[in-house]
């Protein structure tokens, strides 16, 4: 049973990465995964913040959510650059 559901995951991976824009997405999603836990590991082993008042734990979440906001800015931007270039390219 478990070579099955490896066979399948294996086959699927292989169908995913074989279409260009299903690989692109998948290798954006483990980079996203990745980061992701980067940046817990690095919340879980720093001792930063435990010194901060409650008025610097607020304001240190106000600029972390305007970053994060940035940075879904700069995302959105640059897919619709691809998709601009992929419209005239294709």
């Amino acid at each position: 049973m478990l070579k099955i559901i490896i066979s399948v995951a294996v086959v699927g991976l292989a169908a995913l990465l074989s279409l260009r824009r299903s690989r692109e997405w998948l290798l954006e999603e483990v980079k996203a995964l990745s980061d992701t836990l980067l940046l817990r590991l690095l919340d879980w082993t720093s001792q930063f913040g435990s010194e901060l008042t409650r008025d610097g734990k607020a304001e240190q979440r106000s600029w972390r959510e305007q970053r994060l906001r940035d940075l879904r800015g700069l995302a959105l931007r640059s897919r619709q650059r691809q998709q601009r270039a992929t419209e005239k390219g294709g």
